[in-house]
């Protein structure tokens, strides 16, 4: 295992769309394939087999595992059977395997083939894995109708190897404006296609033992220029109900999502540095590793719903998970206790309120039982008192069952009784990060922010100014009121 000197300097590159990459790019590309396939028309009993072509294309470009290259292999020869015009369609579901196995051997072991910047794979696998494949296909089809071996030796695999050059000239063609387009929108890199990041032959360990550590962690996302994190070093220890606050674009969900993994696994992009959730590096983990440790609610809760009703909507991801029917019905209750919807069991999600769906959605987070609960703007869609009965919710949550907490949050009138710390960052850099009073303090005297610190504590550091010093921080209205009563 390589030991790292200094994290700062360790890198982590990833293209949009995460691991399942290859299912968009391949999908997209067979569908494609298959509507030439219907239309193209043959010259002197010649066509390009397009499907071939197409999925050439994507292992080109994707560089999947021999596993999936035979999934993608297995889709096109489903599609083949259902389009073609063979005397045997169901050879398709040997030949197209074989096809979409030979490109990925190709990709992966011929991938210094190249003319100046140009890759010479698309020519190479256009025109073997079409060899392969056809040639399986008319070897089976041999069989099959018991065809004379002059047929099979003079006109079927010399149409194999002409179908084979032609595919040889077509792929190209369309790998590289594939190749462009897939790079615009993020997915791909311009120049080598997939770039991809491999940390495990690193030995990372985290400088603390917090529950969650950054450490110098900087963040481009794809196709940006201009870092949304930059050096960011902080920790998160186990019971902290952390507050993380700022402008808007200075990098506060990104850095929730960097906890959960989403950054960069999901998103992609470049991340320098490193997070750590409970002492695992998230480069050496997977999102559904960490989603067992961290769950996270987004600011369109919405969208994290998918059943009809509340028990269903809670069971759907145990049951993905795998879990038994009686553990599925102990973790139902107990989510549902929490969050206070016990009595919503059979509710559907259309008879909701607003904040009651928000409540769902935790405790579909809390059915799984991570420790960690991060928010991203839970509040931004509630009205004051929806607001203040989601923080005594999260506050019961964080007190009361253990979880830690991170909310990311613009505006603090509300959520400042509860929580112990908060972290300000502007423009991605961490400005201050302390207890609630002497962050509040920062923003205030510094002028940043300013319009998210409490008007309370505004209040009391006019009173300072004046030469009026409060006994206690005033950080709610109860708290100014008692004071000034004392006083009086």
């Amino acid at each position: 295992m390589k030991s790292v000197n200094d994290i700062s300097t360790l890198e982590f590159h990833h293209r949009q769309g995460g691991q399942f990459r290859w299912i968009t790019i391949s999908t997209l590309l067979l569908a494609i394939g298959t509507i030439l396939h219907l239309v193209s028309p043959s010259v002197f009993g010649i066509t390009p087999n397009w499907t071939i072509a197409t999925y050439c294309v994507a292992i080109c470009l994707t560089k999947p595992s021999y596993r999936q290259a035979f999934g993608i292999g297995l889709v096109a020869a489903l599609v083949n059977v259902l389009t073609s015009k063979s005397g045997f369609p169901y050879g398709n579901l040997v030949s197209e395997p074989c096809g979409a196995l030979t490109c990925a051997f190709l990709v992966k072991n011929l991938d210094f083939l190249k003319i100046k910047k140009y890759s010479l794979l698309p020519v190479l696998s256009g025109f073997l894995a079409t060899c392969v494949s056809g040639g399986a296909f008319v070897t089976i089809l041999k069989f099959v109708m018991n065809l004379p071996d002059g047929v099979y030796f003079t006109a079927m695999l010399p149409l194999v190897a002409a179908i084979g050059l032609l595919n040889g000239v077509v792929t190209p063609l369309m790998y590289f404006p594939a190749q462009r387009l897939f790079a615009a929108r993020g997915f791909l890199d311009e120049s080598e296609g997939e770039c991809v990041s491999d940390h495990s032959e690193y030995d990372l360990k985290p400088a603390t033992d917090a529950l969650i550590s950054l450490e110098h962690v900087s963040y481009i996302y794809n196709k940006r220029k201009i870092p949304i994190l930059s050096d960011v070093s902080l920790t998160v220890n186990k019971g902290d109900f952390l507050v993380v606050t700022g402008e808007s674009g200075s990098g506060k969900s990104t850095l929730c999502l960097a906890v959960t993994g989403a950054v960069p696994h999901y998103f992609g992009g470049v991340m320098k540095g490193m997070v750590y959730v409970k002492g695992q590096a998230t480069t050496q983990s997977t999102i559904v590793e960490l989603a067992k440790h961290v769950g996270m609610m987004l600011d369109d809760y919405d969208s994290q719903l998918v059943a009809m009703t509340v028990e269903e909507e809670i069971a759907f991801s145990l049951e993905n998970m795998g879990m038994k029917t009686a553990e599925i019905e102990t973790a139902i209750e107990a989510a549902l206790e929490k969050v206070g919807l016990t009595e919503y069991r059979k509710r559907k999600l259309s008879d909701l309120s607003g904040g009651q769906r928000q409540r769902l959605v935790i405790a579909g987070v809390l059915a799984t039982n991570p420790e960690i609960l991060v928010f991203d703007e839970p509040t931004s869609a509630l009205d004051p008192e929806g607001t203040h009965e989601f923080y005594e919710l999260v506050h019961e949550l964080n007190v009361k069952y253990g979880h830690t907490l991170i909310v990311n949050e613009q505006s603090l009138e509300a959520v400042v009784p509860y929580a112990n710390r908060l972290v300000l960052l502007e423009e991605g850099r961490v400005l201050c990060d302390s207890d609630l009073e002497t962050t509040l303090r920062y923003m205030y005297e510094h002028n940043v922010c300013k319009s998210a610190v409490p008007q309370i504590f505004a209040c009391q550091l006019d009173f300072e100014k004046a030469g009026f010093k409060p006994p206690h921080t005033w950080l709610t209205a109860d708290a100014a009121v008692e004071d000034l009563q004392n006083i009086g």
